[in-house]
């Protein structure tokens, strides 16, 4: 009997040592996997779909001999872009026009300039019909009673299509329809131009639009936009519970599990897992695309004000990773702040994400009016003049790379204040000035 009971005992010991040994090796989800499959279920927002994460970096319209720039929170610019897009989307191969050159009686009459550039060819949204390549630019023309499409690569590689009728009745409806009687008009700069204006010894390296009119421009209360904590902490960290959390002296917070950390602010958030640095980005650009999409979609979500800045591939060898940077706009101006919202991943995973966004608590308007900004060409001079100083042996050939007006946060004994500022991009070096005294601003003197 004693030896009975130790059989049937042993039997059922094997059976477990067995059904516990097949769980371990197959049965038992790893620890990586589960984590993953829990952010899938947590997030803030449904990722966007590729179709609506590109958008122009800006618009430039013709319209009765004038030029308008159109830029994102501009009125009319959802609708310019929306209008292409569409188009594209639907277009077929037929429209397609073996001619590299626009007739010389054409009229100009938009143009799109797209960063990060727009995929177009086979598995994507914009004209899937034709071979894979990266849009820069798009332009609209009209030739006679037609509408032309002339799509340029990095490589100024050309796509002529001509537009059928019904989208062509779309364009010239739009163009019928348009106000421009409040938007201030602009120019393209050239060497002649800043020759005119007394700025020597500067090329001009890119397509640079600028204000060929007073710009009035007013200051805004700003505020950090409102996140759920407890929220975001769950996307990032499966049992964020389990982590340390460390007090910073400023008030700040940080997480950290001994692998990655988060630190939370009053202003914004960052994210670091340094153990995927050493991986690889293999995927194709417009899957970047999409996986930034997700990431943003995710961790905070993606306001309606923003659009995808740039996205880059760094790294050589093994360590390969994609940078994303988004932009906020206000008005039809980028918002400047010192850390941008910006994400870096590779096919191991999210490496690091900072976030700091701001929305608007009320305008700030002053007795008499909006005050009119420094004209362009004061905001050039006093740019040249500091990078002469800061850099004098590097004076002999200055580039102008940019030069646009913006908001910088700073704060304020009300808070945060969006404040109207010159962005001027000279030999990679930018320079920050205040748009009405033209005063210089730090690094350090932006939230």
């Amino acid at each position: 009997m004693i030896e009975t009971v130790k059989s049937i005992l042993l039997f059922i010991l094997v059976g477990l040592s067995l059904l516990l040994t097949y769980q371990l090796w197959y049965g038992q989800v790893p620890a990586q996997v589960l984590e993953q499959d829990i952010y899938e279920r947590i997030v803030v927002e449904q990722p966007r779909e590729l179709e609506r994460v590109i958008e122009p970096k800006k618009i430039a319209l013709h319209n009765e001999g004038e030029l308008y720039v159109y830029k994102k929170g501009s009125p009319d610019f959802d609708q310019m872009w929306n209008l292409l897009s569409i188009t594209l989307q639907q277009i077929s191969l037929d429209a397609l026009i073996d001619e590299d050159e626009v007739p010389s009686d054409s009229r100009h009459l938009l143009s799109y300039y797209m960063q990060p550039n727009l995929p177009v060819g086979e598995d994507q949204p914009w004209l899937n019909e034709v071979d894979y390549s990266e849009i820069e630019k798009v332009d609209l023309y009209a030739v006679n009673d037609n509408f032309r499409l002339v799509l340029s690569d990095s490589n100024n590689n050309k796509l002529n299509l001509l537009l059928p009728p019904g989208k062509a009745e779309q364009f010239a409806e739009f163009m019928d329809n348009i106000q421009v009687d409040n938007k201030v008009a602009s120019v393209v700069l050239t060497d002649e131009l800043l020759a005119d204006h007394g700025v020597s010894r500067l090329e001009v390296e890119e397509t640079i639009y600028i204000p060929v009119e007073t710009v009035f421009i007013g200051e805004y209360n700003m505020r950090p936009e409102t996140l759920d904590q407890d929220l975001i902490l769950k996307t990032f960290f499966v049992d964020y519970s389990m982590a340390r959390v460390i007090e910073e002296k400023e008030g700040g917070l940080i997480y950290t599990d001994g692998e990655r950390g988060l630190r939370l602010t009053d202003t914004g958030l960052e994210y670091s897992a340094p153990r995927f640095e050493e991986g690889q980005a293999t995927s194709a650009y417009s899957e970047a695309l999409v996986t930034s999409s997700s990431l943003i979609s995710y961790h905070g979500g993606w306001p309606d004000s923003m659009r995808l800045e740039a996205l880059e591939l760094s790294g050589w060898g093994d360590t390969t990773h994609y940078s994303a940077e988004w932009q906020a706009y206000l008005d039809g101006y980028p918002i400047l702040i010192s850390q941008s919202t910006r994400a870096l991943y590779n096919d191991s995973g999210l490496i690091h994400y900072a976030r700091s966004l701001f929305e608007v608590e009320n305008p700030i308007v002053p007795e008499n009016g909006l005050t009119p900004a420094a004209s362009w060409n004061e905001a050039l001079e006093k740019a040249v003049s500091q990078y002469q100083e800061g850099f004098p042996d590097r004076a002999s050939l200055i580039i102008l790379k940019d030069i646009y007006l913006g908001y910088a946060i700073i704060t304020s004994q009300s808070g945060y204040t969006g404040k109207p500022v010159w962005l001027i991009t000279i030999n990679n070096e930018q320079f920050i000035l205040s748009a009405f005294e033209l005063e210089p601003l730090r690094e350090e003197d932006l939230l």
